[in-house]
């Protein structure tokens, strides 16, 4: 929660000094086109195999002749693939996995730059607006809501887990409440938690990109971005029988996910030429 604040402290920030980085600036407009490339970290598929769209438009403010401010809205796809394969340690094929998360994100941006290259640092907030999940070719019934562990019905007088961080941590909990120590966590816990079954519809990002010019005002940028916050807390059970949870050494049987993105785009910048040239008579009439 503290670091939802400090984004949104930024965001009103930025909002509050627009009028003071608008006076006598000719802002630059932005259109952008291009693709992502991603994967959720602290799911069962690795590496970067899910593509989704990435388009929008922005403005760009000038507050020096080297430092923009810059403001965007844009839709995002993004999410996870993986192929069906072969799990070694636990002996079964682990399916065809197909996640689809659609974002509209509001990133606001500092761009230090020269004529020909710009380096972008900044956070965005994005929203939810739908998703499909696919298993084994068959769409899911996951939603959008807390993205959280609950107690199952019945399970009374315990501790809040909505911010559990690890398999040990809820474990520690259930035994340290009582429960017999005897029953191995893998089976225990399907007994008394119920898994996420939505994910969260706020995801805020940490944003780092370059671009360069390529002709005129078109450039080209890429951009990565990672979740400062998990979009889901997820248990996972073993394929073969979903009353206990997985016991694969390499896939701990309780994660957070995080959306991790590459973002490869076109941007064509307008007014850049005004601009330039109303900051140059607004420096000679300061002289």
């Amino acid at each position: 929660m503290k670091r939802h604040g400090i984004i949104t402290l930024l965001l009103l920030a930025f909002i509050a000094a627009s009028p003071a980085l608008l006076h006598a600036q000719i802002i630059k407009g932005e259109v952008f086109l291009g693709g992502n490339l991603t994967q959720v970290d602290g799911d069962e598929c690795y590496r970067y195999r899910k593509l989704g769209v990435h388009a929008g438009a922005g403005a760009l403010v000038p507050i020096t002749n080297y430092l923009d401010a810059g403001l965007e809205v844009l839709f995002g796809q993004k999410g996870a693939y993986k192929r069906d394969s072969l799990n070694y340690h636990l002996g079964y094929f682990t399916g065809r996995y197909n996640l689809t998360l659609n974002y509209v994100e509001v990133p606001v941006m500092l761009y230090l730059h020269d004529s020909r290259f710009a380096f972008g640092l900044g956070v965005s907030y994005g929203r939810l607006v739908g998703l499909t999940e696919k298993i084994d070719g068959v769409n899911s019934t996951i939603g959008i809501g807390d993205g959280q562990l609950h107690w199952k019905e019945g399970v009374e007088g315990m501790p809040d887990i909505s911010e559990v961080q690890d398999i040990k941590e809820l474990s520690n909990i259930i035994y340290n409440a009582g429960y017999p120590t005897t029953i191995q966590e893998k089976d225990l816990i399907p007994q008394l938690v119920d898994n996420s079954v939505n994910y969260r519809p706020h995801d805020f990002n940490i944003c780092v990109d370059v671009k360069a010019r390529v002709w005129n005002g078109l450039y080209a940028e890429l951009r990565y971005q990672y979740s400062l916050v998990p979009i889901r807390t997820r248990l996972f059970h073993n394929k073969l029988n979903p009353n206990e949870l997985i016991d694969d050494i390499r896939v701990p049987a309780l994660q957070r996910q995080y959306n991790n993105s590459y973002t490869l785009r076109l941007v064509y910048l307008f007014n850049e030429r005004r601009s330039k040239a109303n900051q140059a008579v607004n420096k000679m009439g300061g002289q």
